[in-house]
């Protein structure tokens, strides 16, 4: 009797269970690739990933709800993006020399400056904003609207509980109280 033999094939991505880590991957590689690519078509220097998240922090912290920005202190800068405060001056040479970002003098304290977005700086927040709505847009479609909904809120629930941001009040540190 002539022995019959299977193929074996190895297992794709697809047929092993997936851990969180490469879970969250996909819609994150997603939305990079598309902000990547409007931001070269649209002429933006390619950038580093410290000076997307220093740049990510100045538009969410520095900004004080009107048209104009209030900025950030290098020293909460550097405790919002958990990085060295050398590596945080020297990113922020980089943007401000390619006009992403600009540094002004802190109105309440005569030798601190302040950074905040700088006209390209801002002109890249909005585009970083337009694109990753148009994704969530897409993403709606293909999941459906209560889906995507009960997808933010999960996100941000997680978000807020896995942060360790101290409340910050004028650039001071709030203690909790016992």
């Amino acid at each position: 009797m002539a022995k019959t033999t299977r193929s074996v094939s190895s297992p794709t991505t697809r047929d092993v269970a997936r851990d969180l880590r490469a879970l969250l991957h996909v819609p994150q590689h997603d939305l990079q690739s598309q902000l990547a690519s409007r931001l070269e078509r649209l002429g933006f220097p390619s950038l580093r990933p410290a000076q997307v998240q220093i740049l990510s922090a100045i538009g969410v912290f520095g900004t004080d709800g009107t048209a104009g920005t209030t900025g950030v202190r290098l020293s909460d800068l550097v405790a919002e993006v958990s990085l060295p405060k050398q590596t945080v001056g020297d990113l922020l040479d980089e943007l401000e020399e390619i006009r992403m970002v600009e540094r002004f003098p802190d109105p309440d304290h005569g030798v601190i400056k302040r950074v905040r977005l700088g006209p390209k700086g801002k002109s890249w927040a909005t585009e970083v904003r337009r694109v990753s709505a148009a994704t969530e847009a897409k993403w709606a479609t293909r999941l459906g609207s209560k889906k995507m909904r009960s997808l933010r809120a999960l996100l941000e629930e997680l978000a807020a509980t896995v942060e360790e941001r101290p409340a910050r009040t004028n650039g001071a540190r709030q203690h909790k109280r016992g």
